[in-house]
């Protein structure tokens, strides 16, 4: 995706997506942040996290990012405040395992950012009927905002913040976006769920370890008044019938 968000219409999506996850990322604090994405470029330059770094499948790095595979992250468990999903998951084979790594390499209370394609949207449209060879927003596996808050609910992450953007038609020519996009700024501000892509802000719940006392014991009222260590079983009195027979 790297060469593909020199075009026109790239360029355009990565403006209008560093707009809206300007706010999100310039509030959360921390040491460590980790960004995975499709392309070698950083959506973090805002964040006042003192050390981030990204990780990359491509080969071809340009801008500082670790190649390695995002499905098995090469870092320890617990040990990033925040993790940033560049369209990760839409271009990834297994995309269970990867948001399962996210969650492992977060620290309790640590914040997930999620950036993807929506597809229902006119992005989606023409996903579905107009794929083209080579890498771009055609080839990827589209993922609703629905699904993934589900499968984050199970991984135990609060949903904070879902927000749309880019409402701008697919076209790449820099004359017919600007033209298609008059509209953008007032769905924007409703926050129209048709938009192009989806951030989704998450925060790894922490569930405090609280100590099972085990209950007390009642003791029998038959046994009342002996002494708490002995183990005394008292034998039902049997009536006169009851021994003749």
């Amino acid at each position: 995706m790297t060469d593909w968000l020199q075009t026109p219409l790239g360029e355009n999506l990565l403006q209008t997506e560093l707009s809206l996850i300007e706010n999100m990322i310039n509030r959360r604090f921390g040491y460590h942040l980790l960004q995975l994405s499709c392309a070698d470029i950083k959506m973090y330059d805002d964040s006042p996290i003192g050390h981030k770094f990204s990780l990359t499948p491509s080969t071809k790095v340009k801008n500082g990012s670790v190649v390695a595979q995002a499905e098995a992250i090469p870092l320890a468990g617990e040990s990033v405040d925040m993790v940033v999903l560049h369209h990760a998951l839409d271009y990834s084979e297994h995309p269970h395992q990867l948001l399962r790594e996210a969650d492992r390499v977060l620290i309790a209370g640590g914040h997930l950012l999620i950036i993807g394609f929506n597809p229902f949207s006119t992005w989606g449209i023409r996903h579905k009927f107009g794929r083209s060879a080579g890498k771009s927003p055609w080839q990827s596996n589209l993922l609703s905002s629905m699904r993934l808050s589900d499968w984050l609910k199970l991984l135990d992450f609060k949903i904070e913040q879902v927000h749309f953007g880019l409402y701008s038609l697919p076209i790449n020519s820099s004359k017919l976006i600007r033209y298609s996009s008059f509209m953008g700024k007032l769905a924007q501000r409703l926050n129209w769920p048709t938009g192009g892509i989806y951030i989704i802000s998450a925060k790894k719940q922490a569930f405090p370890m609280t100590p099972i006392r085990e209950p007390w014991k009642a003791i029998p009222r038959k046994a009342k008044g002996l002494a708490l260590g002995d183990n005394v079983s008292i034998a039902p009195t049997q009536t006169h019938n009851e021994t003749r027979h």
